[in-house]
């Protein structure tokens, strides 16, 4: 098993540009998270880039991060370091996912 039984799935997605040819091919912009279930860190990242270079930098800048605490930090290091039409739906999909998971835990906890 590739995942363990202590991981789950977010999704976050947001709207690109429409200069973008993500929102010419897809019309949304998606971010997919494998987390552990208990800590948040994140073990698996992927993305519908257009690009496979792309979507292998997004996923080194986000594997091993913990959401939601390290969440600024890592909008911030998408800001300096993501220079791409898909860096403003990047940080709102990455914030989606973290809702998704936190709602999702929450919702565990009830």
């Amino acid at each position: 098993m590739r995942f363990g039984e202590n991981t789950v799935l977010a999704v976050g997605q947001a709207k690109p540009s429409r200069t973008d040819a993500i929102y010419q091919t897809h019309g949304e912009f998606y971010l997919t998270l494998v987390l552990e279930r208990d800590t948040g860190r994140i073990v698996d990242a992927s993305c519908n880039t257009i690009l496979e270079l792309t979507a292998a930098f997004v996923r080194e800048l986000l594997v091993g991060r913990r959401l939601p605490e390290e969440l600024p930090a890592l909008e911030e290091e998408i800001r300096q370091r993501y220079f791409a039409l898909t860096q403003k739906p990047l940080i709102a999909s990455l914030k989606d996912a973290a809702n998704r998971y936190r709602a999702a835990l929450e919702g565990e906890e009830a």
